[in-house]
């Protein structure tokens, strides 16, 4: 989600970027109106900001945000600058500038090294991404190409089409299973529900997801992404699992490539194959499609928790959604009984759908936007200067929390916020700007079909006494756009006893 399908990748690890891959940025030199530098608040020279991001993680950057209350402010890690942009007002400015504060390099360079691709399609991707290049960017073309794959002109109907006839039949099978359906761990529940039903919509009836192992090799690669960045000395040793995973992955897509089972994918499989055959080599094309799952999976499974948790442990906000979503559903007997239909066209007539899950990715967003500084530039009104080399990180989660933009409810779940106007550059669940997740009316409509259909076929229940309680996040993976549960949620799966002989489906 939140920049999606547009690979935000690992988005908090500044501090590696800062001062572990990039450059040191030694003897940087304060400019006149450079935003204004902050103190760490734990006071060890040289290195207080980095301890504290890796003490408290993403939530350093809220915490200082909240702290000092400037719209964008620095900090120093080993003598380089982190600029840290907490205001929405400040959003558009970024927004004019996408070459010059870019997205786009930082996405290149940690997608090549996060797939251990080679030298040759490293260089083919961070080309042409510099202010001054005229030449054309096989990153920024095959992110077009992405864009269309994307839209309802380029096939994203076939995979919203795909991704539900999935939700049905998952869910049919859990219905069949009542022993499946108790003291369920509802985030290893969703996790793989969202891991078959995104992967089945985007590879077609050759998924290499299909194979357990490979299911595990992503998650064992896509949840140990930090390690494997930071580590240059002994990688196999220290980053182990992560590589296994990610090799796991690698040989299935490539074998999936070879095969020709692509052409049978979906619209943005294809898309992504034709931008870059032919400019990076061939093995790396299973390198970046490794990769590309962090994209399509990592963020979209903590959306679809987090929604459900809500949901269902608001008896209002249930009824609301149920409420909405039977208005939706039509009804019709035949041979096979009652039959039930959801119409995926109609789901925005069930705005409050779309809102739960927007509120989620407000509320329980713990990642950070960064960009590099290309070139010498001003920002804002106030004409605040950033340097070439420089990193600015977006703190989404003080964003989401201003109550100057949010009003006082702004740290509470409020189901039916986004039923209205909201303030545009206030919200970072799908970033914001050119670089707007294209992934993120897919994803959307996956997770809200998915909910529609649960609320509307069981109830959910806490699997422990003392109902439903407050997970907290896991704040440990900073490549996160929203966190996991820090604890484990269990619950029970109740098939309702008033739609007992009903049978469902989806069209689209």
């Amino acid at each position: 989600m939140a920049e999606t399908f547009n690979l935000q990748l690992l988005l908090a690890v500044v501090v590696v970027i800062a001062t572990f891959i990039l450059r040191p940025f030694f003897g940087a030199n304060k400019v006149s109106h450079e935003p204004p530098s902050v103190p760490a608040t734990i006071p060890v020279p040289f290195i207080g900001h980095v301890i504290g991001l890796f003490w408290q993680r993403t939530a350093y950057y809220t915490n200082l945000s909240l702290k000092w209350n400037f719209p964008i402010f620095s900090i120093s890690m080993f003598g380089g600058k982190v600029h840290v942009v907490s205001s929405g007002e400040l959003m558009h400015s970024l927004h004019k500038l996408p070459k010059s504060v870019s997205f786009w390099f930082m996405e290149a360079k940690f997608t090549t090294q996060l797939g251990g691709m080679s030298e040759r399609s490293s260089a083919s991707l961070t080309a042409n991404l510099h202010p001054e290049s005229r030449d054309s960017s096989l990153l920024i073309e095959g992110l077009k190409a992405t864009q269309h794959a994307m839209s309802p002109q380029g096939g994203v109907e076939d995979m919203n089409r795909a991704a539900a006839k999935v939700t049905k039949e998952r869910l049919d099978e859990l219905l069949s299973k009542p022993e499946s359906r108790r003291n369920v761990d509802l985030w290893a529940w969703v996790q793989h529900e969202i891991t078959v039903v995104t992967t089945e919509s985007v590879y077609g009836p050759a998924n290499p997801y299909r194979d357990e192992k490979v299911e595990v090799g992503f998650w064992n690669f896509a949840d140990d992404t930090i390690m494997l960045l930071m580590t240059s000395v002994l990688p196999n040793i220290i980053a182990a699992k992560a590589l296994a995973g990610r090799q796991t992955v690698v040989e299935a897509m490539d074998r999936y490539f070879a095969a020709g089972s692509y052409k049978d994918g979906s619209s943005l499989v294809n898309a992504r194959y034709s931008a870059l055959k032919g400019h990076i080599d061939d093995e790396d094309l299973a390198r970046f499609e490794c990769v590309n799952g962090i994209a399509i999976l990592a963020n979209t499974v903590p959306t679809a928790f987090w929604t459900i948790y809500h949901v269902f442990s608001d008896p209002i906000v249930l009824e609301e959604v149920r409420r909405q979503v039977t208005a939706i559903t039509t009804s019709e007997m035949s041979l096979e009984g009652d039959v039930r239909t959801i119409d995926i066209r109609r789901l925005k007539e069930a705005p409050i759908l779309f809102s739960t899950i927007q509120e989620a990715l407000r509320l329980r967003a713990t990642g950070t936007g960064p960009r590099m500084v290309m070139e010498d530039i001003s920002v804002g009104q106030e004409g605040y200067q950033l340097k070439k080399d420089s990193v600015v990180i977006i703190a989404n989660k003080a964003l989401h929390y201003d109550k100057a933009m949010w009003g006082e409810t702004a740290d509470t779940y409020v189901a039916d916020r986004f039923c209205g106007r909201t303030p545009a550059h206030a919200f970072r669940g799908f970033g914001g700007g050119i670089n707007l997740c294209p992934g993120r009316g897919f994803a959307m409509v996956e997770v809200a079909a998915m909910v529609a259909m649960l609320t509307a076929r069981f109830d959910m229940v806490p699997a422990t006494s003392g109902g439903w309680c407050e997970p907290g996040q896991d704040m440990s993976n900073m490549s996160l756009q929203i966190a996991p549960p820090r604890k484990k949620v269990m619950v029970d799966l109740v098939r309702r006893s008033d739609l007992d002989d009903a049978s469902w489906r989806f069209v689209v």
